[in-house]
């Protein structure tokens, strides 16, 4: 599916193995250093590595790969810093945020006023989010498809509360309620899918396009949900890097590198036209 790939090492922290394998492509996983020739202080950022096909370790077990460790590439290169990916589990990313552990996040997240309140955002990418479910399953059309389903979701995600309100809905309409099972990460929740220890899981749509590419027999997508937000760089409240990297976003979108990132990821229906700070419309 791509062309090239943008290489970071793991930046201390213990590598992750994951269940689903790395995507084949041009290169091969190797422990190179960061391509990037930026000097200066590293910035520190935050990535769940389960979230494919955005950040993730590949086949060696330690060298990151995805779509936001391109980007970061391209992003360090207008900060004039290298930007290090570190691994965090989702649920303790904006919490490392708000104590100053990592400069800042870049995986697989959205943007919310609720979030907000915590800590500040680049917005990047444009959602768009499906129903991942075995291929032997009913196509699930939005939220308000899933009364009586057993859902699972990776702990922290922002599905959680959509999955809560829907649930309210299916009771109040006499509807059985939604069961919600959450896992560690996106791999065991897929996992869990596979192994029939859940019907659903609601997911971003290049993820989804990614793990059905692992997967083709035994899994589809259908239907979709909140498809007007965005996918977020986070940072601590007040940080100066806040629009240091709203800035290096807007150099690489109106230069062609981003689109460039995009288009290899088979994503160009995802690009914005240019970052937008705390732009959430929920």
């Amino acid at each position: 599916m791509r062309t090239s790939r943008t290489r970071f090492l793991v930046a201390g922290a213990a590598a992750l193995a994951l269940g689903l394998s790395a995507c084949s492509g041009s290169a091969d996983a190797t422990g190179d250093t960061p391509s990037s020739s930026a000097g200066g202080d590293p910035v520190v950022a935050a990535a769940d590595p389960s979230l494919l096909p955005y950040n993730f370790l590949g086949e060696d077990g330690s060298t990151w790969e995805g779509i936001n460790v391109d980007l970061a590439a391209a992003l360090s290169e207008q900060l004039g810093r290298p930007v290090e990916m570190t691994s965090a589990g989702f649920d303790t990313i904006i919490p490392g945020l708000a104590s100053g552990r990592y400069d800042m996040a870049l995986t697989g997240m959205f943007d919310t006023k609720e979030r907000q309140q915590t800590v500040d955002f680049v917005d990047y990418l444009l959602a768009e989010n499906t129903f991942l479910t075995r291929s032997d399953f009913r196509d699930v059309a939005s939220m308000d498809d899933l009364c009586g389903e057993v859902v699972g979701i990776p702990g922290g995600a922002l599905e959680a509360g959509l999955l809560a309100d829907a649930s309210t809905a299916c009771t109040d309409a006499g509807e059985p309620a939604i069961t919600v099972n959450e896992f560690a990460d996106l791999d065991a929740t897929v996992l869990a899918l596979k192994s029939g220890r859940i019907d659903i899981t609601p997911n971003d749509s290049a993820a989804n396009a990614y793990i059905l590419s692992q997967s083709p027999d035994d899994l589809k997508t259908s239907g979709g949900y909140l498809n007007e937000g965005y996918f977020a760089a986070a940072f601590p409240k007040d940080s100066d890097l806040t629009a240091q990297v709203e800035e290096a976003f807007a150099a690489i979108m109106a230069d062609g590198t981003y689109a460039a990132i995009l288009e290899d990821w088979g994503i160009p229906s995802r690009a914005m036209d240019e970052p937008i700070v705390n732009g959430s419309p929920f």
